[in-house]
């Protein structure tokens, strides 16, 4: 038999591939697909792609709870009969493990490769794709679609997600008209691309676009607004634009909608959304009420796991947001520990020691009003904080820091020069403007 991609599949029955592929479109457009995975693994347990998948799934949420799951794919992807596996399940086969063993790069790698195989492989294309974003690989983010793209036909059904991929890696690695381009055309194809929406927002943000951003994203919003597991990240995006324009009562009605509300799954993807927009207002000086006080709780859930050190920094500004340095200085004891005696087979070790435990001790200091350190933490590492994942936009919250540690600090130099690199990429943002007056006003 063969996927919807039109390569070869080991399965038995047809109704279990159908399930497959229901679950790998859902997955494109960031619907659930765990149900459907599940049922399809009941049918068929012995069907290599489908516990494939069921890895995949579990090890892009970056939640060390669900590394479980992914392990337990894996032993029973083990058990299979070796011999009966084709190539290109097996370079899938290896990627997991590779994953699951905390060396994303070799991951990453070995889909790079597959892909060069099997250029129409759509679940090795995206799980690529998110390590990429994961390693915070701008160049490859884009490569690897391109790579792939001229293989596949411009009027398959799923054609369309690829431009939004291609659209992403062309944003991170600088280019934003282009990427602007492909977004839109994305989204046309298909107006429930959650990707493709998500590629739009990221492609006006870098441009400076804040109003055009915020106007797209209230249209769409009957789209990316329910019925996926994307609505955190696209509601910060929008609120990003919403900042822009000053529109506080709104930020705070959409963050308790769509971002983070009491009692809900701490899934951590989504914390991080909610530590990133709660930060941005913090440095304006902007009341939230008890709302870190309630994201701190939720991130006590994901404590101490020592397995995406981007989650780590993030609940660091929820607990430092809330005044709760108990639980601040231990999540840095932790990461002082691991960063020394951790596994260094794990690309989250030096992703620890190179940026993430300097951020953290910059969040903390930051709010213990010691802004000079957090300004020795920070401005080494301005350059490289790519190097523990995440996007432009998601790290600007770092430029930010530093930016307000400067002004708070009374270094006027340092402010200057940095509002003027910033005002250089977005001579129109109201931020930045803002943030040029304060810094000129400094003795």
């Amino acid at each position: 038999m063969k996927d919807l991609t039109g390569l070869a599949i080991n399965v038995s029955n047809s109704e279990v591939l159908a399930l497959y592929n229901q679950a790998v479109q859902k997955l494109l457009l960031f619907q659930n697909p765990v149900q459907d995975s599940i049922r399809l693994l009941e049918r068929e347990p012995d069907f290599a792609m489908g516990q494939v998948f069921n890895a995949y799934i579990n090890l892009w949420g970056t939640d060390r709870d669900d590394w479980i799951w992914a392990q337990q794919a894996l032993e029973a992807l083990d058990q299979l009969d070796q011999e009966m596996l084709t190539h290109r399940e097996k370079m899938h086969i290896r990627a997991v493990a590779e994953w699951l063993r905390g060396d994303m790069r070799a991951a990453s790698r070995t889909l790079d490769s597959l892909l060069l195989e099997y250029p129409t492989d759509i679940l090795a294309l995206m799980s690529g794709h998110q390590l990429d974003f994961f390693l915070g690989d701008a160049l490859n983010l884009r490569g690897r679609v391109a790579r792939a793209l001229r293989a596949w036909d411009d009027q398959h059904p799923l054609y369309g997600c690829l431009l939004g991929m291609h659209s992403f890696g062309l944003e991170e690695a600088g280019e934003y008209a282009r990427a602007e381009e492909l977004a839109y055309a994305a989204v046309a194809r298909n107006p429930k691309d959650i990707w493709g929406i998500h590629a739009v927002a990221h492609a006006l943000d870098m441009q400076g676009k804040h109003d055009e951003g915020a106007a797209f994203m209230a249209q769409y919003e009957p789209h990316w607004c329910r019925d996926n597991i994307m609505i955190s990240h696209n509601a910060i995006h929008y609120e990003l634009f919403l900042l822009e324009q000053e529109r506080l009562d709104t930020i705070i009605a959409n963050y308790d909608r769509d971002v983070h509300q009491p009692g809900c799954p701490p899934v951590p993807m989504a914390l991080v959304d909610a530590s990133s927009v709660l930060w941005r207002l913090y440095l304006e000086g902007i009341e939230v009420g008890e709302r870190f006080a309630q994201l701190s709780d939720s991130w006590d859930q994901k404590r101490n796991q020592n397995f995406y050190v981007f989650n780590d920094a993030h609940a660091m500004m929820a607990y430092v947001g809330a005044g709760r340095y108990d639980s601040a200085r231990e999540l840095i004891d932790t990461l002082d520990d691991y960063a020394l005696n951790g596994d260094g087979t794990s690309n989250n070790l030096s992703m620890t020691r190179q940026v993430g435990l300097p951020v953290a001790n910059a969040l903390y200091a930051f709010a213990q009003g010691d802004y000079d350190l957090c300004i020795d933490e920070l401005l080494p590492i301005r350059y490289t904080t790519n190097q523990f994942g995440g996007s432009h936009v998601q790290r600007d919250v770092l430029e930010r820091t530093l930016l307000e540690a400067s002004i708070r600090a009374g270094n006027r130099p340092l402010a200057c020069g940095l509002v003027a690199e910033r005002l250089a990429n977005k001579p129109h943002s109201p931020y930045n403007l803002r943030q040029q007056e304060r810094a000129r006003a400094l003795p």
